[in-house]
């Protein structure tokens, strides 16, 4: 084979490998832009159940504000409501 036919074939390759390696970005953008909105969805996911958690917390008689955490409340709690306030 001559040499000419040679670098003509490893041309060719070269060409094939860069055309795979394009696709492959490709891919790889789309299963990032996935793995972001995944993400998102379970953050937000997660948000919304612990903010139900303390909602049931707070309805079950307890405080759910910084300075009373966890402690047994007898009436509404204005720091506790404030914290509901901002989580919703």
């Amino acid at each position: 084979m001559k040499i000419s036919a040679q670098i003509d074939l490893i041309v060719e390759r070269i060409n094939e490998i860069l055309h795979e390696v394009e696709e492959l970005k490709k891919q790889l953008e789309v299963l990032e832009k996935r793995n972001e909105q995944l993400s998102n969805y379970l953050q937000k996911e997660d948000k919304s159940q612990s903010v139900g958690n303390l909602i049931k917390l707070y309805e079950q008689g307890f405080h759910i504000c910084h300075s009373s955490f966890g402690r047994l409340r007898d009436e509404d709690c204005i720091f506790c409501l404030n914290v509901i306030d901002r989580t919703e």
